[in-house]
Order: structure tokens, then sequence, then C-alpha cells
């Protein structure tokens, strides 16, 4: 008989991990300290009909039938050319509708961008029944205002952008996301109440919990902070200090969690042993009010103690209330042999720190999924590993019971949006994490775009062209081991003929290896697509010039430069690049940077500046230096 029972409860061990992993509840059993949201039945009604209205629809051309609360699905019923969504849902009650309205067809690829689709095709999901399975508990974005993006125009200037915020809280809640925060800036609490404080509220009655980002002691890029810096330094009154920050903070914005920022800069670090006084008292105060507390692990190498090891892995000594939000950046994920970036070579620590720290406590996967230091988005380049790699991301979260993902995304702008919404839709475990399920839906081909996928993956990852086709930044011209990307700066080519021929050689191979783009429909993707490729072409004549010096590279250089800038002026008008804000333009506002975010790749100012390089022979790094790194530092 034990043997027996034994056998049977084997078997049913085995069966609920089974029900567990088809259902997607699979993560871990930490869950993070965040009470359960409702969204009320007349909120689900209201989100439909505004969603009828955005498509010019009759009102009641789909209504909601709520039926008894278990089974996290929705049915598509039809009658007299209408539709009824009958909803069985406990929680995530938003969640399941629109995953009814999205098999009825209706998209939202963007904030600015809702896709209708027509009667014939919402009658191909009639007596139809649709469950919601999500990948992870917790999944959703984290707005990194600290750059001059539209999120920042609408929460932290003076006058904001309400529409924007109430169109990005939406977009999040109709592709099933449930996590919202914001890097918090030093301007005054009045202005984070007034810009900020809707648009949380808001979000949190379409279920989505709401977070706060900022450093303890952070001096970097004007982040709002709990400590001066004599006080990260000495530690005077600082635990009053935290005590009384978090109290107004808590006060000014209705929060579901805190993510806390240790040390002064993410290469510089607090004492030790401060810091992890500092991030227990900041669990212990939020605790009370029911508000979870996270911290950032970077992925800079540079900081160790003999005593305590990497900084950034301070925090697995902490409470088990400090939960970590594991970071990766650019195009690289957990599962690539090779991230050459901030002295790494690859991420595999941040990997095994996540699923080590996963079951001691709240555990969120954090990548950045637009890059804005001279690398991707203000070049810029459309690179659809992006894709590829955060659908990986989210098999191995899923696969290993990591219950968050929080997308660290700098903004929508020049295609963005299409790696932010793909990430999003990734989390339904319908689409089997399938890296071109945002291209299928926008029903694009299927084929050509694989082709793209690996030409890209092949070249520019694989093979290293993306160190050529990115541009070095300040750090990467003053730091040989602790580079942000691993390259060969303009300085070092022009030192060594034999790297330079190298990578003329590689470039060439590459640019005859180039997929067509005729046949791709979106024409903003398309155009960006060009863009990248023209910046192909650039990087390849311009080492050509360098090389040889001959007046007909660097007129194919320029040539190519100035075809991306009218293709960029081009794009500047489309909707999904916000037109109305001054994101392409030089302007004063409340962050480091003195211009919007996708300024650079208006001006294809990393292009000019290289072009300048090679010409006059001339490398100093402060040299056409478009980043005042006081601003940032202090």
């Amino acid at each position: 008989m034990p043997i027996v029972n034994h056998l049977i409860m084997t078997k049913l061990m085995q069966s609920i991990a089974l029900f567990l992993l088809m259902t997607g509840l699979s993560w871990a059993q930490v869950p993070s300290n965040m009470p359960e949201l409702q969204v009320s039945t007349e909120t689900l009604k209201q989100e439909i009909e505004e969603i009828l209205i955005a498509g010019k629809l009759p009102k009641d051309l789909v209504t909601l039938r709520m039926d008894y609360p278990e089974g996290e699905t929705v049915q598509v019923l039809c009658k007299n050319q209408k539709f009824t969504l009958v909803l069985k849902a406990r929680t995530e009650r938003l969640s399941v509708v629109m995953k009814g309205m999205r098999e009825l067809g209706f998209l939202f690829p963007h904030p600015e961008v809702q896709i209708t689709p027509t009667l014939s095709r919402m009658k191909e999901a009639c007596g139809k029944t649709y469950h919601w399975r999500p990948a992870l508990k917790y999944r959703g974005s984290h707005l990194h205002t600290l750059h001059p993006s539209e999120w920042m125009e609408t929460f932290f200037t003076k006058k904001g952008n309400p529409a924007i915020a109430m169109k990005t809280v939406r977009w999040l809640a109709r592709n099933q996301q449930n996590l919202m925060d914001v890097s918090l800036l030093r301007v005054p609490h009045s202005r984070i109440r007034r810009n900020v404080g809707p648009a949380f509220a808001f979000a949190r009655t379409l279920g989505i919990y709401t977070g706060a980002s900022l450093g303890i002691a952070l001096q970097q890029q004007k982040s709002y902070k709990l400590l001066s810096l004599w006080q990260s330094f000495f530690g005077w009154g600082a635990e009053d200090s935290i005590r009384k920050g978090l109290e107004t903070l808590t006060r000014a914005l209705p929060l579901s969690y805190v993510v806390l920022e240790a040390g002064t800069s993410e290469f510089t670090p607090t004492n030790y042993e401060k810091t992890l006084e500092w991030l227990n008292l900041s669990a212990e105060i939020l605790k009370e009010k029911k508000i979870a507390v996270f911290t950032k692990v970077h992925v800079s190498s540079n900081q160790h103690s003999e005593k305590w090891g990497n900084y950034n892995f301070l925090p697995q000594h902490a409470h088990r209330d400090v939960g970590v939000l594991p970071h990766t950046v650019m195009f690289y994920g957990l599962l690539d042999k090779s991230a050459p970036m901030y002295g790494n070579k690859d991420f595999s620590s941040i990997k095994d720190f996540l699923l080590k720290e996963k079951d001691k406590r709240p555990a969120w996967y954090y990548p950045e999924t637009s890059y804005w230091i001279a690398m991707d988005v203000d070049i810029p380049l459309l690179l659809t590993d992006y894709l590829k790699s955060r659908a990986e991301d989210m098999w191995l979260l899923h696969e290993k019971g990591v219950e968050g993902n929080l997308n660290f995304t700098t903004g929508h702008a020049l295609g963005y949006w299409l790696y932010d919404w793909n990430n999003a839709l990734v989390t339904d475990l319908d689409y089997a994490f399938d890296p071109m399920i945002a291209l299928k839906l926008l029903d694009e081909p299927v084929s050509l775009w694989q082709e793209h996928l690996d030409f890209q993956h092949e070249w520019f990852k694989k093979k290293g062209l993306i160190s050529m086709l990115t541009s070095a930044n300040l750090q990467d011209e003053l730091n040989r081991t602790h580079r942000i990307h691993d390259r060969k700066t303009m300085k070092e080519l022009f030192d060594s003929r034999r790297a330079l021929k190298k990578e003329i050689e590689l470039l060439e191979e590459g640019l005859l290896r180039w997929p067509s783009i005729e046949g791709i429909r979106n024409l903003e993707l398309k155009k960006l697509l060009e863009v990248t490729k023209l910046r192909h072409i650039h990087a390849l004549n311009i080492r050509k010039y360098l090389l040889r010096e001959r007046k007909e590279d660097i007129d194919t250089a320029k040539d190519a430069r100035r075809a991306a800038k009218t293709i960029i002026e081009e794009l500047q008008k489309l909707p999904t690049n916000y037109p109305e804000l001054p994101i392409f333009k030089k302007h004063s506002n409340p962050t480091s940077y003195q211009f919007g975010y996708v300024y650079p790749s208006a001006e294809t100012y990393f292009w000019k500046r290289e072009e300048r390089q090679i010409i006059t022979k001339i490398f100093f790094p402060m040299r056409d230096n478009i980043i005042n790194i006081w601003a940032i530092l202090f």
C-alpha cells in the first residue's frame, strides 16, 4: 500500500505540475506584496464602448454578459449582426475581455493606433470560447522617463499631456499588461501629483499595478532621490530622510510597488552595509502600506567587495521582502551566448541570479528594449533581434517559474512600438512565444520577415556588425575595459589598418546578404529597414575612406546619411511618432538631456560625428559630444 500511495501521489503531483504549466500558473511561490486589483463590470463595459467608438462602430455592436466567476474564459455569441462576450473570470477580468476583443480582430499596436476589424472578420469568432492563459503573473512596462521621451513630456513637463498618458495606460491594459511604472524626476511634488497621479489612478481601475522608480542615493540623470550626496557618503540622518521621503511619495501617488536604485550611479556604489540597511528599512516602511519594494540589479561589472562580491548582487543578502529586478541591456537576452556589454561576456550571471533569487524573494526580469546611448533608437536602427531575444526570454521565464517581466522601454518612436507590442503579445501562451506574432497580426509577409530576422541574428549579432552600425559614446571612447558595447573606436581603427580592413571585409560581405524590403506592408517599418541598410552602407564607406581617403567613399557615406535623414523627416509626421511633441528637436526639459530622445536620429548626429572624425583625424572624446556629462552626473 505505501508503494501504491507513493505512485498515486507522484502521479497527482505530475498532473498538478502539468496543469500549472498549461494554465500559465507556473511562477514562483514567493509572491510580490501587492493586493489584488479588481476591475468593475462598469469599467469593462466602458472599455468595450471606447474601443467601438474609436473604430467608428455602433456602441452596442459588442456587449458584455457576466457569467459565474471561475474559468478565465470568454465566449463569443453572435445574433442579429451583433456580438456578446460572455465573461467567466474572477481575476484579470479586463485581460480576459481583451482576449475576446483581440479574437474578434481588434488590435492595439501603439497607444495612438487601433486596428478595427471588418464585420466579416469579427464573425470568424462566433460561437468560440477563448481561454486567457498568461505566461507570467506580472507583466508590463517601465517607462524610462529619465530620457526625454513622449512619456517624460507627458508626466514631468509643466503642462504635461494627459491624453498621451491615458492612451498609454489603455494601450497596456488592452494588451493584457498589468504593470506600469515611471522613473521619477526631480520636479516639484505638486507636478508629480498633478501629472502622474491621475494616470496612475486610472491604471489601477483597469487592473494595472503602478510603480515609481527612484534612487536611494542616485545622483545620475536628475533622478528623484531620497538622500543627499553627503548623506549617501556619510549616512547623516539617512534613516529619517528615507522614512520621510517614502511617506511623502506614497501620499502623492497611488502605488503598488516602488523600485529603488542602489548606488550613487549604476557604476558607483554606496557603502555595502549601509545599502543593505537602507533597502531593508524601505521594505519595512512600505510593507506596512502593502507596497512592494524592488531594487534594480545592473549589468555593470566594475563594483566589487572582498566581503560582499558584486555590488549589483548585494540584494541577495537583504530581507526577503526586498524584490529584485535583474536587468539586461540592448537586444541581447538571457540565452545569448555573447553579450559584450559593460565588461560582460554574456548575461549568464544575471540569468543565474534571477533563477536563484526567484524562490527566495519577488523577482521580475527587467530587460531594456530600446537602447538610447548611441546604440539603436538614436541612430536609428530597426533591430529584429529584439523580437527574437525577448520571445526567448519570455519562454525561459515561464519555463523556470519566474513571476514577472517588467519591460524597460525608452519610447515608441521610430518603430520601437513593434518590440514593446510583441513583448506584450508573447505573454499570451496561445502565441507559443512566437517572435513574429506582432508581424503576423499585422498581416505582414512572414517568410520575408523571417529572412530579415535570420539575417540580422547571424550578421548583426553573431558576426558582430552591431558594433559597427552603432556608434561609440563617451564611455566607449574613454574606457577600453568597461565599454557600453565592445567595439573598435574610430581612433583604434585609424591606428590599426589590420582591424580596419577586417571590419571593411565583414561589412562588405554582410551588405551583399541584405534581404529585400519590397513586399513589407507597414510603411514605417519598411522605411526604417531602409534606414538601417543605409547606415550599413554609411558604416562601410567611412571605413573605406579612413583606409584610403578616396573622395568617392566619403561622398557615398554622405549620400547614404542624407537619404536616411530625408526618410526620418517624413516618418516624423506619422501619429506613431507624436508629431505634436518636441521629441525630434532641441528643447528645454526636466531631464539631463536638452533635446528630444529622437533628435539625434532626426539630425543623423552620430553619422555626422563619425564623418568629422575620419576627415579631420581628430578623435578627442569630448569633441562633438552631445551629452553634458555634468548634467548627467550631478
